[in-house]
């Protein structure tokens, strides 16, 4: 019976290039600080993964879930079709009556707000761009925070 129903072929997973930027992040949810790191494609631009790197006690369920949760994500962001702001507009809100703010209800939603908005570098990128400057241009000019580690 499963056969009876018409398959859609997956779409196809957008390979990542070997190095690409990326930058850490700290979030603040339910007064935990979390910090992830959001890897970018190769427009420098758009997120392509997400990483949990600390914050959760060590072997908690709460940095299990995290740590599963951007896997998920960026299985989910390598797609094609795939946008973090198109997964972000299906999640749910809270009013925090604290802040007076609306808020995503659960982690999955800031995690996700937090890759839909843009890298630090984001601005400059787009200055030398309309300036005529290659993208690998403004990159080659950053310190790689991996040299003299082994």
């Amino acid at each position: 019976m499963a056969d009876d129903f018409p398959r859609k072929k997956a779409s196809t997973r957008i390979p990542l290039p070997p190095r690409r930027p990326s930058e850490t992040r700290k979030l603040d949810w339910a007064g935990q600080s979390v910090f992830v790191t959001i890897g970018y494609g190769a427009d420098h631009l758009t997120p392509c993964e997400i990483f949990y790197s600390s914050g959760y006690r060590s072997g908690s369920d709460m940095e299990a879930l995290v740590s599963d949760l951007c896997i998920a994500l960026s299985v989910m962001l390598q797609h094609e079709g795939v946008t973090a702001a198109a997964l972000r507009k299906s999640m749910s809100q809270a009013f925090d009556l604290r802040t007076g703010r609306v808020m995503p209800a659960s982690i999955l939603g800031l995690l996700l707000d937090e890759i839909s908005k843009p890298p630090d570098w984001a601005e400059t990128l787009e200055q030398r761009m309309r300036d005529g400057a290659a993208q690998s241009d403004f990159f080659a000019e950053q310190p790689d925070d991996r040299e003299g580690r082994s």
